[in-house]
């Protein structure tokens, strides 16, 4: 069930120059999280902050929840400004959960800020299944979790783009079709930048036996379904809405140049 809260902040890091870490506690949202769930923040009551922004979960406890975002403009940069013993009126959880997966191989590739969801999924899946984490980002820096990762993956393969940890370049090249193929990976979770999307959707054409589910952004107005702006194109010229229908998408059934801006 949907609900409004107002949430205190319990903590509020800056992780790097632009990342931040966002810890709230929101126990009517909290208890009902499923992994690929969002939430809308009001960012303040300033009129020019109104709209909700849509924020991914990170870590979800009976009574917390912790959302790990970049400021990118001013309403991030509005957020970062939050201190904690502030409250924010949050709605949630929206959108739907990932699949219930059980005894399967899967494959997560994160891009960037998208490791932000992929943790919680990591989280929820790692207690039956086998995990491979494909992790880039622009620097050593902005590489987060690490430790909490590889406990929960059995293999890690990390790189930046700029070389200083992991391999150079931009994680997508680093997909193995061989490997996926040698150990039977089925089942394949991304996020990141839609520039990243398109390159895995290129590089994934050839591969039909993975399933490939993609999280996808857009502006929300009401994340809620009701005012259809955060539309994404199907293969077959209908158009879901990312809020209600997703997040989580398979890969093979959008059109991702439907939501470039």
């Amino acid at each position: 069930m949907i609900v409004t809260e107002s949430a205190q902040i319990i903590a509020h890091h800056q992780l790097t120059e632009e990342i931040f870490s966002l810890l709230l506690e929101a126990p009517k949202i909290a208890t009902q999280v499923k992994p690929g769930q969002f939430v809308m923040i009001r960012i303040s009551d300033n009129y020019s902050f109104m709209l909700r922004r849509p924020f991914a979960i990170a870590d979800c406890t009976q009574n917390n929840i912790r959302i790990i975002y970049r400021v990118v403009g001013k309403g991030t940069k509005e957020l970062s400004k939050r201190k904690p013993k502030e409250n924010l009126d949050i709605l949630g959880p929206l959108g739907r959960s990932i699949p219930n997966l059980k005894n399967k191989k899967i494959a997560l590739c994160a891009g960037g800020i998208g490791i932000a969801p992929l943790k919680l999924v990591a989280s929820k899946l790692a207690q039956t299944n086998e995990l491979y984490l494909y992790y880039g980002a622009k620097t050593k820096k902005e590489l987060l979790f690490l430790n909490e990762l590889k406990a929960l993956c059995g293999k890690l393969i990390l790189a930046t783009e700029d070389g200083s940890w992991g391999k150079k370049g931009l994680i997508v090249n680093f997909l193995d079709v061989a490997f996926f193929k040698e150990q039977k990976i089925e089942v394949l979770f991304a996020a990141g930048p839609l520039k990243m999307l398109k390159n895995l959707k290129i590089k994934l054409k050839d591969f039909p036996q993975l399933i490939p589910y993609v999280f996808l952004e857009s502006r929300m107005g009401c994340g809620c379904g009701l005012c259809y702006c955060c539309g994404v194109k199907t293969i077959n010229g209908e158009y879901l809405r990312i809020c209600t229908d997703g997040p989580v998408f398979n890969l093979h059934q959008v059109e991702l140049t439907s939501l470039e801006l």
